[in-house]
């Protein structure tokens, strides 16, 4: 008799979306959603991106941001998935018709309930207010994905020295070092700034 034990089935565990890294960097981001916004196609852009969709949607459940994005993008692609959907409504898709593997002849299939169901799932995320201000914003918030502002840290440690009398005595300085050295009284100074004075 053998000592081995049957081998475990795989552990189905769920993913903690708060426990993914956001990845991706913000060029790639930037091309995924701004090829989104035209096409409106997940697989297309991310092939236009150069990314896995897999990974594009590991990225997707780690940030907020990146998935505000996406969703607004697939909201101002709609003009095109509207247009893709009239043309099939219209128009039909050719099919191919084999028989024993050879090719024997075209059909025109008219089925537009897939691209219903995908302008349903639009209409679902439009509603939303956040997305519709994101997709409001979208060329502004795609600038700030690419380019963040800076975040200045203020470190407390330099202000905990300082009591009342240090900032007083500070300001007193500051105020003693007007353009011609003379001291200048609050009025006087906000007279100068609206222009009330030469």
């Amino acid at each position: 008799m053998s000592d081995h034990s049957p081998p475990s089935a795989p552990s189905t565990q769920i993913v903690d979306p708060a426990g993914l890294a956001p990845d991706l960097s913000r060029e790639v981001q930037a091309a995924f959603v701004q090829t989104l916004a035209q096409w409106g196609n997940v697989r297309a852009a991310a092939q236009q991106a150069g990314v896995s969709r897999a990974h594009l949607y590991r990225m997707r459940r780690a940030s907020t941001e990146f998935r505000q994005l996406w969703d607004a993008a697939l909201v101002l692609a709609r003009p095109q998935v509207e247009e893709v959907l009239a043309d099939r409504a219209l128009n039909g898709v050719q099919e191919t018709v084999f028989y024993h593997g050879e090719e024997v002849a075209t059909r025109t299939r008219y089925d537009g309930r897939l691209l219903l169901a995908h302008l349903a799932r639009l209409d679902r995320i439009e509603a939303s207010h956040q997305v519709h201000k994101v997709a409001a914003e979208f060329e502004e918030r795609v600038a700030l994905l690419l380019d963040p502002p800076v975040v200045m840290a203020w470190d407390d440690e330099d202000y905990e020295e300082y009591d009342e009398d240090d900032w007083a005595v500070e300001g007193e300085g500051e105020a003693a070092e007007g353009d011609d050295g003379a001291e200048e009284d609050m009025d006087a100074f906000i007279a100068r700034l609206r222009g009330n004075t030469p």
